[in-house]
């Protein structure tokens, strides 16, 4: 399922690696669901066509990351903003 999720969706820039980096930088007995709720906010933010961009990746952790964790899952992605 989730392969045929990220198959549909098209990356724009460096969105992809900053999707990638956030996964990477949770915590693993969290990754799964981080992953699940990253994608299924960047879906929906990406419409139709799917087009996922940079600005799509950061207003979805916004979304799905608890409060207190926002700050550092930014500023963890920061240096893949184009």
């Amino acid at each position: 399922m989730k392969e045929k999720i990220m198959a549909e969706l098209n990356w724009e820039n460096n969105s992809k690696a900053m999707f990638d980096k956030l996964i990477e930088s949770s915590p693993k007995p969290f990754r799964a669901m981080t992953e699940k709720k990253l994608l299924a906010a960047m879906t929906a933010k990406a419409g139709e066509a799917g087009t996922v961009t940079e600005d799509i990746v950061i207003e979805s952790v916004k979304e799905v990351t608890p409060k207190p964790f926002v700050g550092m899952a930014l500023k963890g992605i920061e240096s893949l903003k184009s």
